[in-house]
């Protein structure tokens, strides 16, 4: 594996891939990205799976249920009015 520009991301080819296919599993267990290449150009990358979703804390989204009121069940055509508009 060559390391690129970028320290966090390293390049490898479908070579090495095939033949040393261990150590790119250590390398992103370790969680450094790959960039896969084929002929020298860049054909993939191979990145660590997130264990939780990146949530910024001020993402108005995920705040939403501090601006609702209170209002009690609802029944079930409420409900559906809601999702349907009927």
């Amino acid at each position: 594996m060559k390391a690129s520009k970028n320290r966090a991301s390293q390049t490898i080819s479908t070579h090495e891939m095939r033949f040393q296919f261990d150590r790119v599993l250590r390398a992103v267990k370790a969680g450094r990205a790959l960039t896969l290449t084929y002929r020298n150009r860049a054909l993939a990358r191979i990145v660590p799976l997130q264990t939780e979703p990146e949530i910024a804390e001020n993402d108005p989204i995920f705040r939403l249920h501090e601006l609702a009121e209170p209002i009690g069940p609802l029944t079930n055509a409420q409900i559906d009015a809601a999702i349907y508009g009927k």
